[in-house]
């Protein structure tokens, strides 16, 4: 019987997710428990197979390999939720790699609070160099500065969320979660992302505890095209368009808040661009405070028109 399922969605990154799941598998397990590792294969290639079957024969656990080529995330997490058969279901993403107590500190920490959730740390490791706009790379660490084993308070009462969290390291009680086996993500956040960030408010607007796992760590490895400045700024507008949609459905006074959120857009498309102007930040590769403001803006006044799917290269030189 499987305690627990550590779940692996990829996409095109085969080198990545070899390392992703080495870390899976060095785990310490200080709790003994049994585990498998599913990994859902998103590419058409299947070019996560060779990786999986190059470990799977000297693994000290399960290592199955499962191939979902609808271009959802939502259809693909679900999926992975679907073939997990622990009760507890950790995800970790296929360019992240885990600490060996990574398990034991996420599990110690649902107990410990008796939460239904745990979420941990990521810290950031650049490919390339540090943007320089953002020297320290703070814009790619999730660590909310909450003692190790705080519940989070997610929302404020008014439904405004107060952290954004995703599922690469999470982990689900999913009979608790999920009492009624009904999927866990919506598909309409699944073509224009966000369906991460509004699992959890939903999940918390419905009494679910989240524990803060401070020592629970994952590392990212940043490539250098996802620090470039074109592509922060579309992150931006597309995360703002997520905010808005997830506050909405949140909020006890939808439409109060809709006015108070284009608002709040409006004057911080005007203030960035006149920032942007003062400062001649428009066309500079270092600088994006202001653009970056302006993307906010837009995001909220844009926020029906989902930014989508970004490009990404893949290692052939594809998007």
């Amino acid at each position: 019987m499987t305690d627990l399922s550590i779940v692996v969605c990829t996409y095109d990154r085969p080198a990545s997710l070899d390392a992703t799941l080495r870390s899976c598998l060095a785990q310490t397990n200080a709790l003994g428990l049994a585990i498998e590792i599913v990994v859902i294969d998103n590419h058409p290639s299947g070019s996560g197979r060779p990786v999986v079957e190059a470990l799977a024969g000297g693994a000290s656990w399960p290592v199955r390999y499962v191939t979902e080529l609808t271009r959802n995330m939502s259809t693909l997490r679900n999926r992975g939720f679907a073939e997990a058969s622990g009760r507890l279901v950790a995800f970790i993403d296929d360019d992240e790699v885990a600490e060996p107590v990574w398990l034991d500190q996420l599990v110690g920490a649902l107990r410990a609070t008796d939460a239904d959730i745990a979420v941990g740390p990521r810290l950031a490791v650049f490919a390339g160099e540090a943007p320089s706009y953002d020297p320290t790379g703070s814009q790619f660490v999730r660590d909310l500065g909450l003692p190790d084993l705080a519940l989070i308070p997610l929302t404020a009462p008014s439904g405004k969320p107060r952290y954004g969290l995703g599922t690469g390291n999470s982990l689900f009680d999913v009979s608790r979660c999920f009492p009624n086996g009904e999927p866990a993500m919506r598909e309409a956040f699944g073509d224009a992302g966000g369906e991460d960030a509004e699992l959890f408010v939903r999940l918390y607007g419905q009494g679910r505890r989240i524990a803060w796992a401070a020592q629970a760590v994952v590392t990212e490895t940043v490539a250098p095209h996802r620090t470039a400045v074109t592509y922060r700024l579309i992150r931006v507008r597309r995360e703002a368009q997520h905010y808005v949609s997830i506050y909405l459905d949140a909020t006890p006074n939808p439409r109060l808040t809709w006015a108070k959120l284009m608002a709040k857009g409006l004057a911080q498309t005007i203030v960035g661009f006149v920032f942007s102007v003062m400062t001649f930040e428009f066309g500079s590769r270092r600088r994006l405070a202001g653009r970056s403001l302006m993307e906010h803006g837009l995001g909220k006044l844009l926020w029906k028109r989902a930014v989508g799917y970004i490009a990404e290269p893949s290692p052939n030189g594809e998007t």
